[in-house]
């Protein structure tokens, strides 16, 4: 699973309470549909009708191109706002939506924890300094792994997990996996101060079960 970070500002627009609301993300950049767009190559015919500065073009090909074809179901989404961010798992295909011209190309995503703002100084630090790039489209995926172990601690802070949230229960069992990893790792380090965190991690787990 990949992780990206989407600004909910189209056409420079605030678009936040709607992409909640919805269920949505989205991105438009002034481009047309892009349904039977299936690689890049057909991204940039599509953009090139538009008759852009090529610098401008190029930008928007490889943004749609994430958005459209790189971007899959599973993917986290960060959404930062101001000073607080919010976190999503995309549900579906790209679509686009005639109706809405100024954020046509959209998908689904179910927005976890309630859809409720966190503080951005929550965030590992190297995810904070990435989420800076004034860009509408990010992907974060060099923090994969540090998301992924954040996005777990928030789970486990939370005190109750409704039996049908499957989607949620998902998550955890492959944070789980990933936790286990990194904790059987620093159990083998040379550093004793390492070994010794891992070692409080597990009593810590201990006490929860």
């Amino acid at each position: 699973m990949a992780v990206w970070m989407v600004r909910p500002f189209p056409e420079q627009v605030d678009r936040k309470d709607v992409f909640l609301q919805k269920n949505i993300i989205a991105v438009s950049w002034g481009i047309d549909d892009l349904t039977n767009c299936n690689d890049k190559e057909m991204i940039s015919q599509v953009v090139e009708k538009k008759n852009l500065e090529p610098r401008d073009a190029s930008l928007k090909v490889g943004l749609l191109d994430k958005f459209k074809n790189q971007m899959t179901a599973g993917d986290y989404v960060l959404l930062p706002y101001v000073d607080v961010f919010y976190v999503g798992v995309v549900k579906g295909d790209y679509y686009f939506n005639s109706n809405e011209p100024t954020y046509a190309h959209q998908r689904k995503v179910e927005w976890l924890f309630g859809a409720q703002p966190m503080e951005r100084h929550m965030l590992p630090e190297a995810i904070q300094k990435s989420i800076r790039s004034k860009l509408g489209l990010a992907d974060l995926s060099q923090h994969d792994l540090k998301f992924k172990e954040f996005v777990g601690q928030l789970v486990l802070g939370e005190e109750e997990i409704n039996d049908s949230d499957t989607d949620i229960r998902e998550i955890i069992n492959d944070l789980s996996l990933i936790s286990l990893e990194v904790i059987r790792n620093e159990l083998e380090s040379d550093d004793p101060n390492r070994r010794l965190q891992a070692a409080i991690c597990i009593m810590n787990l201990k006490l929860k079960i």
